[in-house]
């Protein structure tokens, strides 16, 4: 097995509640014809090279960090599957069941700068996509809300998920949550920080009025278990490969949140198509599909999962993940 770390570079900065991104990096491990990939973020604090250096040891740790721990169990996943002959999907199937239909895809629009070019770029995205997610969390609370507008006005018919990072403070959150519901989001994603706990999401809800968009939790979220304690306080979970380390962990998470009567909102980090078509395997198990990492990124060396004109998610037809190495552009 070989590892190596690729860095991604996005095609305009991407700004979110915990900071900006102009690059990222994927960890990819190889076995023959066998690639797998997981993401690093910056709130994660997880360093590559030390990754890196972990995964070439002779002897693995018993504790890996969660990059290495997701890239290990989609990779062992894709030998498995391509010797049967079977989709990734496949394994969830014998654990949620039937597919459902798969949800329209997603694209998403980091914190803007120029709020004029935001609606112009608005207006243009909803002419494929009928589902776009606005980040929210800027630290000023006039931008959130202009930023909301704009989009509205941009795109009438557009479904909007409105995922704050845990930018607001849970004094702030409710009013926050009231005011933008007047721009009928489909939902709101994490309007508070994770280090508030259990307990603020309990206080959220208490202070939220009868009527409000779902209100959905993700860095709160990180596997299974969370989705039980959070299960009376929101509406749904934003699932993430790489939050709970591994495709098994994903299918438990939606597993669970089903079991408690909760939406699903399948989402990815910036990653090449290699990492989020493993993600999209999950999408016919999904409410919501948030899968455009790739989208962000200027040098994706790898074709799998595809979006329609009309915003329709596409897989490939191939065993495994599916996804494969890019053939070169021309010279």
């Amino acid at each position: 097995m070989k590892a190596s770390l690729h860095t991604l570079h996005l095609r305009v900065p991407f700004r979110i509640a915990h900071g900006v991104s102009s690059t990222r990096q994927v960890l990819r491990l190889h076995e023959g014809d066998h690639i797998a990939e997981a993401p690093f973020v910056p709130y994660y604090a997880e360093d590559p090279a030390e990754t890196l250096r972990l995964v070439s040891l002779p002897v693995l740790p018993q504790r890996l960090p969660r990059a290495a721990s997701l890239a290990f169990n989609l990779l062992r996943h894709d030998i498995v599957c391509q010797a049967q002959s079977i989709p990734l999907r496949a394994i969830a199937a014998q654990k949620l069941g039937p597919e459902g239909t798969t949800p329209p895809a997603c694209h998403s629009l980091g914190i803007p700068e120029d709020l004029h070019a935001f609606g112009d770029r608005v207006e243009q995205l909803a002419k494929q996509f009928r589902v776009l997610k606005l980040k929210l969390g800027s630290g000023d609370l006039g931008l959130d809300i202009a930023t909301v507008s704009i989009a509205r006005y941009a795109a009438p018919e557009a479904d909007l998920l409105l995922d704050v990072n845990g930018g607001w403070d849970p004094v702030q959150a409710p009013a926050m949550i009231e005011k933008l519901a007047e721009y009928q989001p489909a939902l709101i994603e994490q309007p508070i920080h994770h280090s508030h706990g259990v307990d603020a999401w309990e206080d959220l809800r208490a202070r939220l009025p009868a009527r409000c968009p779902p209100i959905f939790a993700d860095e709160s979220a990180q596997n299974a278990e969370d989705v039980a304690a959070l299960a009376p306080y929101v509406d749904g979970v934003n699932v993430k490969l790489l939050k709970c380390g591994s495709f098994d962990g994903a299918i438990a998470m939606i597993a669970k949140a089903r079991a408690e009567g909760l939406k699903v909102l399948l989402g990815c980090m910036i990653e090449s198509s290699l990492g989020t078509t493993a993600a999209a395997h999950l999408a016919p198990w999904a409410d919501w599909i948030d899968l455009d990492g790739h989208l962000h990124i200027a040098n994706d060396d790898f074709s799998g999962l595809h979006f329609t004109s009309s915003g329709e998610l596409e897989m490939p037809a191939r065993s495994g993940i599916g996804a494969v190495p890019a053939s070169p552009g021309p010279v």
